[in-house]
């Protein structure tokens, strides 16, 4: 009995490595091994020259005379296997190895069919149920289908039965260039010196020993049995000389032979991969360096933006209090005949209305071009929200027109504070935007305060002064020592208001750019954890390879 975990500890490692690497087929291949380790039988091919009683051999052997059809012309064309099996069955197989139920009234050719099968309870072959024996169509027929169906074997066959008729007196030339044809695939072959019940016993081991001398005058040291259909030890005699052939052996030779080959060829794809592999983490080191790179770009362009507002703070004071001055001085007559004619709260309704849509117009320039700059001096070229599928860049003119929508809405159309803070909308900007709603509403803001708290000095002063005076005289007077204390009390407010607005503005507008940008972020996290296990997967796989090829190498010198 053939033991078939020889290879079993090498099959073992076989699978491990093959486990570790999908894609490559192996376990195409390692099936093949599975499927030689559990099926294997040794082929024991009977051949000879036709008519030289290979199938009545066999019959005997099998004591089922006239099953094998004998001494029939050139057509035993397909092989015909020869297998233990308790359930008996028969059946035919095409060109393609498909399977087909045998029919014993249909005529079968080697047009359409390569080999026939009998799977026979018989206890001859049981005895040998190591070995499947096959008859073979006789190789000098001179029929193309029978040298190519005998073709189909040559390799495949693992032991040989070389029938000899004794008739021709030895080995003739074609039967010795066959021999040694098979040597080149198997060494384990016996020559038969058939129908020797027709000769004298002398005759018939002159024959063999012709025979003998023939293959050993060759090199080849096989043995050489006289044997004949009508020996009544014959099945015995056959049974004999089958087991004496090495089915471990052949077994061991098989499958080592398909391990090392696919061994061998595992080895040549993982010496490859090996070769060509490498670490791609481009794409994540991209993303790591644009997001870091915007971080920075971010933080120190609204601080440039901070530091150039505070530089153009002055001019810009004293821009909005010429502005302040020039509008004053329009409605000087309107402010001087409200005052004359003793209607204060004309005169502060004049000055407050005349100051609020310079104060208005400026903190809305001021804050959207502020956000307009900064806008325009970030880049996000590239960096896209992959979460929301969002370019960066449109987030940030999103986020820039939003937020100057909503300084202008609250600037024209907020009557209240509690506008602001009831709005989900815009609760986000409200400290932003409490400086110019407190402009633009009746909120009490600092630079109104003042002008609240001066207006009585002022209409003291302008009534000690005009008197009765003319309104012309009333109006310069105004002009040339009113107005320059307004500003002047006015001018610390006014900085102090265009300062706190700048920068409430820029840093709502940051704090919304950032959240968004946080968002996206996360990515910067995510593709670092993905480097990194990116780069110990790479070095793991190459470890890995570099094992499982010393495992492989290590098999094959096993395998020698």
């Amino acid at each position: 009995m053939v033991k078939r975990n020889t290879y079993d500890e090498m099959i073992q490692q076989m699978k491990n490595v093959y486990s570790h690497h999908t894609g490559f087929d192996f376990e195409n291949a390692f099936s093949q091994i599975m499927h030689i380790r559990d099926n294997f039988v040794v082929k024991v091919m009977v051949i000879g020259h036709f008519n030289a009683g290979k199938s009545a051999l066999l019959n005997a052997l099998m004591k089922k005379p006239n099953f094998l059809r004998e001494a029939q012309k050139p057509q035993t064309a397909m092989a015909t296997e020869l297998i233990f099996d308790e359930d008996e069955a028969a059946y035919a197989y095409d060109l393609d190895g498909n399977k087909e139920a045998f029919n014993p009234n249909k005529e079968y050719t080697s047009n359409e069919y390569d080999h026939l099968e009998y799977r026979l309870n018989v206890l001859a072959l049981k005895e040998i149920e190591d070995f499947t024996l096959v008859d073979t169509p006789g190789f000098d027929a001179g029929i193309e289908a029978h040298t190519k169906a005998l073709a189909n074997y040559i390799g495949i066959g693992s032991a040989y039965l070389v029938v000899v008729d004794q008739e021709k007196g030895g080995i003739d030339q074609i039967t010795l260039s066959f021999i040694q044809e098979i040597s080149n695939y198997s060494r384990q072959i016996a020559v038969l010196i058939n129908k020797c019940d027709k000769i004298t016993e002398k005759a018939t081991e002159s024959i063999a020993d012709a025979a003998r001398f023939t293959l050993l005058s060759y090199g080849l040291p096989y043995k050489v049995y006289t044997v004949s259909k009508r020996d009544a030890d014959i099945s015995e005699k056959l049974i004999s000389i089958v087991s004496s052939f090495d089915a471990q052996a052949a077994f061991n030779k098989t499958l080592k032979s398909q391990i090392k080959a696919e061994l061998i060829n595992a080895e040549k794809i993982l010496s490859v991969t090996q070769r060509k592999i490498f670490l791609d983490t481009f794409d994540l080191e991209s993303d790591i360096a644009a997001y870091t790179r915007l971080e920075e770009q971010l933080s120190y362009a609204f601080k440039q933006k901070r530091d150039e507002a505070n530089e153009a703070l002055e001019n810009t004071v004293q821009e909005v209090s010429e502005r302040i001055r020039s509008a004053l001085e329009a409605h000087s007559d309107s402010v001087a005949e409200a005052l004359l004619s003793g209607n204060q709260t004309a005169a502060e309704a004049i000055i407050v209305e005349t100051i609020r849509p310079i104060m208005l117009a400026t903190m809305e320039d001021i804050s959207i071009r502020q956000i307009d700059d900064i806008t325009e001096s970030l880049d996000f070229t590239g960096l896209v929200n992959k979460s929301e599928g969002i370019d960066l860049t449109d987030v940030a003119v999103n986020l820039a027109d939003n937020l100057k929508g909503l300084i202008v809405q609250g600037s024209f159309g907020v009557k209240s504070i509690t506008d602001i803070e009831g709005s989900d909308k815009k609760k986000n900007i409200y400290r932003a935007m409490t400086g110019i709603a407190a402009i633009a509403t009746d909120i009490i803001a600092p630079w109104l305060e003042v002008v609240i708290i001066l207006l009585p000095d002022i209409v003291s002063l302008l009534n000690a002064m005009f008197g009765e005076s003319s309104s012309e005289l009333a109006k310069r007077r105004f002009v040339n020592n009113v107005v320059p204390q307004i500003i002047n009390r006015i001018y610390p407010q006014v900085k102090q208001n265009v300062e706190r607005t700048t920068k409430l503005v820029l840093d709502e507008y940051k704090k919304l750019l950032s959240e968004k940008i946080e968002i996206v972020k996360k990515s910067i996290t995510e593709a670092e954890n993905k480097k990194r296990q990116k780069t110990e997967d790479f070095e793991s796989y190459k470890k890995m390879l570099s094992d499982d090829r010393n495992t492989i190498a290590q098999a094959i010198k096993e395998l020698g």
